[in-house]
Parts: C-alpha cells; structure tokens; sequence
C-alpha cells in the first residue's frame, strides 16, 4: 500500500467525520465507500488512522461510515462541546440536565430493546408525543435515578425533577422562551437534524406534533446511554405503551 492509498484512506475517514456528507453515485466518497467494503487491506488503514484520532469506526450504511469518537478521544461527543444552544449563568445547569434528559428519553423512545437498536430503519418521532412521554415518565425516573450509583444517572434524575417544574410551553406564548418542556424538545431534534442524525418530516406533522425519523447516524452512538438507569425506566414504559398500543 503505497502513500496514495493512505491519503485515499484518510480521506474516507475525513467524509465519515462531515455532518451531512453523503456517497452519492459517482461522488468521491462513494468510490472511497465500496473500496473500503471489498478491498481489506483498505479497510483495515482505515480503521488504523480512525483508531489514531480516538474514532470508532461502525459497519458502511447508505448514509456512509458511520464513525464515532471513544470516550478519551478528541471526537468524544459531550453535552459542553456537542453545539447544542447553552446559556451562561444559573441557566447553564438546567440547560445541560434538560437536552441530557431529552435525549435519554428520546433514544428510549425510539429504541426500546435490543431488536429496535439492531434495526436499521429509520424511527419516526414527533415533538409533543415525546414530551408528553418525557412528563409522564419523569417522576419514576427521577425516583430510580436516586437510588442508582453512577454520577450520570443521579444527574439525570435531578434533570428529571427540573423538568417537571418546567411549563409545557412557554407561559408568555414566545417562542423564544427557554424555560419549558416544548423549548427542549425541539432544539434537541433541530439539533440531530443539523448534525446529520435525523430528518425533518413536514409532510407527516399532525396533532401530535412536527415529525422527525431518526437515522443509523443517531443508532450507532447510543451504547452508553442505554447503560443508563434512567434509559431503562423510559425503555421499560415505552415497551409497556406499544404493548397496550
């Protein structure tokens, strides 16, 4: 393999690292794409400078390759560095609790068990259904929350209680309110679909609010929140909802 084919292995790694990037027919990331799925020793420079930047690299899809950052690595997404509108000041821990919150409850909903994750279709979801999930779950997994051990299932709990003192929509009908339920819900799924990892579906709205479907993109870089304790008790009420559905 000659320096041609590690600048041709980067690139493909480079493609995988933009948001909305796609491997169109006839694009460069397309020919990059079907190398890395038939010639091995491709694939395997790949994974080795994925590897070197702290990326982990996933199976191809039709929305590319899927990469994600470990936890130490420098692509290691968190909700300080993720983009998602924060504020400074005595705001700035609801925020983090809140879209934290929002998107635990958000990947139960659409992923309930094992199946749903190793499924590559794409989830349809719509804002006030998964806020009125959120509201009604809330106080349970607050309660679990208290008695689990891990920091960041003890955080959500309290992100579970802030939520409940929030309004479900701004009490002076602006919608550049920040505090209430209808403000984070929202911004965290406009959020997914300027990163790639969700679509708006205007087509679909109804009663029960906008419509988004979910992609592979979100799917793969959910491992560590399904950890979570507070994951488990939304998982487990939406799995008991369907079931009655």
């Amino acid at each position: 393999m000659n320096l041609t084919d590690v600048g041709d292995a980067a690139s493909l790694v480079r493609f995988a690292l933009v948001p909305k990037s796609r491997p169109t027919p006839d694009s460069p990331y397309r020919s990059l794409l079907d190398r890395y799925r038939t010639d091995t020793e491709f694939a395997e420079v790949v994974g080795r400078i994925a590897d070197g930047l702290g990326l982990r690299v996933h199976l191809p899809t039709q929305l590319g390759l899927l990469v994600t950052g470990a936890p130490d690595g420098p692509f290691a997404v968190t909700l300080d560095n993720s983009g998602l509108p924060r504020r400074t000041g005595p705001k700035q821990l609801q925020d983090r609790h809140c879209f934290g919150l929002v998107l635990v409850g958000l990947a139960a909903y659409a992923y309930p068990n094992g199946e749903a994750l190793l499924d590559s279709g794409s989830p349809g979801v719509r804002t006030a259904e998964l806020q009125r999930f959120l509201t009604r779950h809330a106080r349970t997994a607050a309660e679990a929350a208290d008695n689990a051990e891990e920091t960041r299932s003890r955080q959500l709990g309290e992100a579970a209680k802030m939520w409940l003192d929030l309004p479900d929509v701004p009490l002076n009908d602006s919608v550049r309110s920040r505090d209430n339920r209808r403000y984070y819900v929202h911004a965290l799924l406009q959020y997914l679909v300027d990163k790639g990892r969700a679509r708006r579906e205007p087509a679909l709205d109804d009663e029960r609010g906008e419509a988004y479907q979910l992609n592979d993109r979100f799917r793969i870089g959910l491992a560590e929140v399904t950890e979570d304790a507070v994951y488990a008790v939304f998982a487990e009420a939406r799995q008991a909802e369907e079931e009655r559905d």
